[in-house]
């Protein structure tokens, strides 16, 4: 699934994949310590799919991953 998601960003961002995958860590990173400061909110999760060129549907990757 990671790969779907790293080809996807690469093509919202016009990016390469290894930049895609810097961005997409990036955002689990963040979402993790918002989570470590229980600060995590749902919202959070569905800005950081928007701020990669993601759909929605892309929301449960994020929960599964942090």
């Amino acid at each position: 699934m990671a790969q779907s998601i790293i080809n996807r960003i690469s093509n919202s961002c016009s990016c390469s994949r290894k930049e895609a995958e810097k961005y997409l860590n990036g955002e689990i990173q963040h979402l993790r310590e918002l989570k470590e400061l229980d600060d995590l909110r749902f919202s959070d999760i569905v800005t950081a799919c928007e701020s990669l060129g993601l759909e929605h549907d892309y929301v449960e990757y994020f929960i599964e991953n942090i």
